[in-house]
């Protein structure tokens, strides 16, 4: 009978230790999994940060080009229109000329100029 108690302690202490082992085990496996996974809510949320910058950067660069593009179509006008008083300039400056039909009265159009009403 000494004996029965005996065993049936040293099996209670066998399932407590075993309880708690399982109780440890299990407690540090939820804490790397809260670890894994706030380190994969920081990644996501820096991920995120990078793809926000990226897009404004693509915006503003975006912005940029549509600025200088126009500059640029303002800078060609001048330059076309600077070509164009060249060439009236030579053609005005070699003496009379004769030409007749839409070509003369569009070239007489752009030597003299037109009044505003």
């Amino acid at each position: 009978k000494g004996e029965d108690v005996v065993e049936k302690v040293r099996a209670r202490q066998n399932a407590e230790a075993l309880l708690k082992g399982t109780q440890v085990k299990s407690q540090t496996m939820k804490i790397e999994a809260d670890r894994k996974a706030n380190v994969m809510i920081k990644n996501s949320e820096a991920a995120l940060k990078v793809s926000e910058s990226n897009a404004a950067a693509m915006i503003a660069k975006a912005e940029a080009e549509a600025e200088g593009a126009e500059a640029l179509a303002e800078k060609r006008r001048y330059e076309l229109e600077w070509a164009r008083l060249k060439v009236l300039e030579r053609i005005a400056g070699k003496g009379r000329k004769f030409i007749t039909g839409d070509k003369g009265e569009a070239i007489l159009n752009d030597l003299v100029p037109q009044a505003q009403v």
